[in-house]
């Protein structure tokens, strides 16, 4: 099922578009052995979790595009990644409360 969104990436000159979980699992499947780090387990545990729906298929296509992205391998978006909207916390104390030492 498509979630709305592609991707593109590039694997030893090949551009491939990705569209789907399943396109994105078959990709991590033929992802070389020797580059398989934390990142790629990450990405292949999300997409794993969507497949059986214990997470959106969303999140598990942000999963693959953050690899995608940290390998080098991302060629263009066709769309902005949308980040979740959450407060920005100051690491400065709130008024009244003191640093803990």
């Amino acid at each position: 099922m498509k979630c709305g969104r592609s991707i593109k990436v590039n694997l030893d000159g090949e551009v491939e578009t990705i569209e789907t979980v399943a396109s994105a699992v078959d990709f991590l499947q033929r992802w070389p052995l020797e580059r398989r780090g934390h990142v790629y387990r990450s990405a292949l545990s999300a997409c794993a979790a969507a497949m059986t729906a214990q997470i959106s298929e969303a999140d598990a296509f942000k999963a693959f595009t953050g690899f995608a992205r940290v390998t080098g391998i991302l060629v263009s978006s066709t769309e902005p990644m949308m980040l979740d909207a959450r407060p920005i916390q100051s690491r400065q104390p709130k008024v009244g409360r003191t640093i803990p030492k």
